[in-house]
């Protein structure tokens, strides 16, 4: 094969060009069909990540449940309330600044910017006088109200005082808990808040 052949079937440099062009539409496609494609993926992503998810508990040793994110059943109510007094109201010494931590942790920032000195006193005299506390439900959660954003929840219990081993106080309170409903937050997936707590002593029969 001559020189002048083998030059006939090189490819021109406009032949080249238009390729090129072809190559580079190809590509460009590709990219803007790549773009589009993480795009639809953050989205979904996003999407999945704020949604809220349902909650699953257990209101008693024998029921179980499930909460979704768009209502809140009673039981979750009043399991909710049911476990902050319980941990609000079950403390030693050497316990009692974590238990309250925790409890103010689910109060309303009304709520606790008016008790906050308070229970912090309350702290102080528990550490400093050695006194501990037990409470146990004596009934069930009575639900006194219910709206689309508030609840109040009667509950019912034996509260017991110690200074050390020494048995100071023994009593039936009944407590009157308001809670309303918040944005649900990782720390706190049932998006209740304790905005109010009344207590007073119970009549025993």
């Amino acid at each position: 094969m001559d020189e002048k052949n083998l030059k006939s079937k090189r490819p021109t440099f406009v032949e080249r060009w238009g390729r090129a062009e072809e190559l580079s539409a190809y590509l460009g496609v590709t990219l803007y069909g790549l773009i589009a494609f993480l795009i639809v993926l953050l989205v979904i992503l996003f999407k999945l990540s704020t949604k809220p998810k349902e909650i699953y508990y257990i209101p008693s040793v024998t029921q179980a449940g499930i909460a979704y994110p768009t209502r809140i059943d009673k039981a979750v109510v009043a399991s909710f309330a049911s476990n902050w007094l319980l941990d609000r109201n079950n403390f030693t010494p050497h316990t009692v600044k974590e238990t309250y931590s925790r409890a103010m942790r689910y109060m309303a920032p009304e709520l606790l910017s008016r008790t906050r000195a308070a229970l912090e006193d309350e702290v102080s005299r528990i550490v400093r006088d050695n006194i501990s506390s037990l409470f146990s439900l004596s009934k069930e959660p009575e639900t006194l109200e219910q709206n689309a954003q508030d609840y109040k929840i009667a509950l019912t219990g034996e509260k017991t005082l110690y200074m050390g081993k020494e048995r100071l106080d023994s009593r039936l309170l009944r407590y009157t808990i308001t809670l309303k409903r918040t944005a649900p937050i990782e720390a706190n997936p049932y998006g209740l808040v304790i905005e109010g707590v009344k207590q007073e002593e119970a009549e025993k029969k």
